[in-house]
């Protein structure tokens, strides 16, 4: 029957509408019965995740997505056209997995409507398109009750982390309140003394943080740090006593997140140390890490001959320009690019960084997010000067190692206590000496009190008397709290960011402030602020949020475009550089020349013979050639490229305009020699 009807004359047309609704008909039911999807590209764009599912799940209230997305933006710029498709997609995908808890709504904010308000309302950000101020915009709220957040404007440069974008806009609308961080530190964060104004003044970075979280200044870590902080924050944390650090032991071990930034020498403790006004020189969390196989090298700093930043090595006034090995400023080659951390970091500046370690037998699994290149060394701290820094005597030690170091990590994984037999115990007290015991205890205070509270002159004076004097307690007086259960492994994995630096922390490397009609005016000239801030947030989601990576780009570049051309530009440069050499040389040998025929020792002029001159003429003409010939190899080599660029397009074009259509052809030829071969055999059997 089937064979009969595909001999008829309109029985290829009949076959080829029941193929075509026969598919219809398949996809149609398979999405609206089963919700199943098939996605084919590279990096599984279109797949939700498991974290994503997990966030969505967990939203028991329905949500309303609202797309906002103006067209003119669409038809003017491209590239945001393609992005907008993009974002269309996965929205609907991590629409489709909620069990219809999740509506999506697109929206067209014209100039001067009322969708535009709503948008305006919602969080929205309108970017003026051209010198007219009318604004465009691409973002999307959600509203869950009464709470509304949203994303302001996506940016393609992002694309990477759409999902993670998309994810975290979830998992905020579902917990609005803002994440809680204690900061525990022995710089002084929260108060620094200006002599100026006499004023303490708290740091940029806390002002930054503020902005986003609730930030709590951790005074007794063995008593305030519990499970009402979302993340922890150690920055520099020197002098902790036993017990802090057991209470932070067992915070991490219970599924506490923390950023943690140690310093094997801190380049503002050396300058207050010089001033009189003494500070931690440096930290490390060793004591705990080096248990999960991780740690920070002692009395060890990095330095790097790539990222070096110029500064006056010069003495006594002078001015002499000369790369500060151990001052780096680190660029998107030294930076993790697929890590929510570090995603969209371009520039990080750091002094003094200590270098992270990985054991062998590590517990757990370290993902470096910051690293030196290759022509890199580690140097002992004893080099660096106390007085005045010894910038020339690293360059004269200087020897690269040829590989990568890290200084920043990040951390995951199940890991064991640093305290496998339980809380420390405390040293019993001396009976006979009970005010001295007390005095003690007021000096440890002192040592381990955050600097919010106290001035740097009184922190160094420990012994100075307070405006009340307090009661001498007797020991033991205050009633014991009931202790927590010893926690022996981590009951869920570990989310630890590590990085050897905090000198990154202080406004001089990162940030300039002015004042602008009586307001402070941050202007950053790198990115330690949102290194710091993108760390704490990715910390403070949930663990599904910070199981979440780059999933790739729908942007497909010219791969082979870039490494001809990056090929092309290090042969133009190698050129360039044999090009100034050359020119040197003959300048050189120009000014012999000149010399010769100036004059004499007695200052007399001196002849120059005919021989000479013809010398001084002919060195000249070979010079003027010598410049003519590297110049045309140099436009050789651009016009080479450029050849070998249109030659690459043309079978692009050929490939996808030409190719198709003919091997479409071909195939049709094909078969329509197969079905008259088959009509005709069928033919002659019949008339047989």
């Amino acid at each position: 029957m089937i064979r009969k009807l595909f001999h008829t004359d309109r029985g290829w047309i009949i076959g080829i509408a029941v193929v075509g609704a026969l598919f219809v008909a398949l996809n149609t039911s398979l999405v609206g019965v089963t919700g199943m999807r098939i996605d084919l590209t590279e990096d599984r764009l279109f797949t939700v995740s498991d974290g994503t599912r997990n966030i969505v799940n967990r939203i028991k209230e329905p949500i309303k997505l609202e797309l906002y997305f103006s067209q003119t933006l669409l038809k003017q710029v491209a590239i945001y056209g393609n992005y907008a498709e993009r974002v269309r997609d996965v929205v609907n995908e991590i629409a489709a997995v909620s069990d219809d808890n999740i509506t999506v709504t697109q929206f067209d904010p014209e100039p001067f409507s009322e969708t535009e308000d709503e948008a305006v309302t919602a969080g929205l950000k309108g970017v003026p398109l051209d010198a007219s101020g009318e604004k465009v915009y691409f973002g999307l709220a959600a509203r869950i009750g009464d709470t509304t957040v949203a994303v302001p404007f996506f940016q393609p440069e992002r694309e990477a982390f759409l999902e993670y974008d998309l994810s975290k806009l979830l998992y905020t609308a579902a917990n609005p309140k803002k994440p809680v961080v204690g900061v525990i530190s022995t710089l002084p964060l929260f108060g620094e003394f200006a002599p100026r104004s006499g004023k303490k003044t708290q740091w940029p970075i806390i002002d930054v943080l503020e902005e986003t979280f609730e930030v709590r200044s951790i005074i007794d870590a063995a008593e305030e740090v519990n499970g009402e902080l979302d993340v922890l924050f150690l920055a520099h944390p020197a002098n902790l006593t036993s017990d802090e650090l057991y209470a932070i032991d067992q915070y991490l071990m219970s599924g506490g997140k923390a950023l943690i930034m140690t310093d094997p020498h801190n380049e503002m403790a050396r300058a207050s140390l010089v001033a009189g006004r003494p500070m931690a020189l440096t930290s490390n969390f060793n004591k705990l890490t080096a248990n999960w196989g991780v740690t920070v090298a002692e009395k060890k700093v990095l330095g790097d001959m790539k990222t070096a930043r110029l500064v006056n090595a010069g003495k006594d006034g002078a001015t002499q320009a000369a790369p500060y090995l151990l001052w780096m400023s680190l660029r998107q080659d030294n930076i993790n690019d697929s890590d929510a951390v570090t995603r969209g970091v371009t520039a990080i500046n750091v002094a003094s960084a200590g270098v992270v370690q990985v054991a062998e037998d590590a517990t757990v699994t370290v993902e470096p997010l910051m690293q030196t290149t290759e022509v890199s060394q580690v140097f002992d701290t004893e080099l660096i000067g106390i007085t005045e820094t010894n910038v020339m005597g690293f360059l004269d030690n200087f020897k690269p190692g040829g590989k990568k170091l890290t200084l920043a990590a990040r951390i995951s994984g199940h890991a064991v206590s640093a305290f496998p037999d339980g809380p420390p115990k405390n040293p019993e007290p001396e009976k006979s000496a009970p005010v001295k015991a007390d005095a003690k205890k007021k000096e440890a205070v002192v040592t381990a009190k955050s600097l919010k509270d106290l001035s740097l002159e009184t922190a160094t004076m420990p012994d100075s008397e307070p405006s009340k004097p307090e009661a001498v307690k007797p020991v033991g007086a205050e009633p014991k709290k009931k202790a927590r259960p010893h926690i022996a492994k981590s009951t869920q994995p570990l989310n630890v960011v590590l990085i050897a630096d905090t000198d990154m922390l202080h406004q001089r490397f990162w940030i300039r402030i002015q004042d602008f009609f009586g307001q402070q005016v941050m202007s950053p000239f790198a990115n330690n602020g949102d290194l710091i801030v993108n760390a704490l947030d990715n910390l403070s989601g949930s663990n599904d949020l910070i199981s979440l990576r780059s999933r790739g780009t729908a942007q497909r570049p010219f791969t082979m475009v870039k490494t001809m051309r990056a090929d092309a530009d290090q042969l133009y440069r190698k050129k360039e550089q044999d090009l100034v050499q050359r020119l040197g040389e003959a300048e050189k040998r120009i000014d012999a020349l000149q010399e010769k025929t100036s004059s004499g020792p007695t200052g007399g002029e001196i002849k120059v013979t005919e021989e000479q001159r013809k010398a001084f003429d002919a060195e000249m003409e070979i010079l003027q050639t010598d410049l003519l010939a590297v110049r045309k190899e140099l436009r050789n080599v651009q016009l080479d490229l450029r050849r070998d660029i249109e030659k690459l397009n043309g079978v692009l074009q050929f490939v996808n305009i030409g190719l198709v259509p003919i091997a479409v052809a071909i195939i049709a030829m094909i078969l329509g020699l197969v079905r008259s071969r088959r009509r005709n055999a069928a033919l002659s059997g019949m008339t047989s």
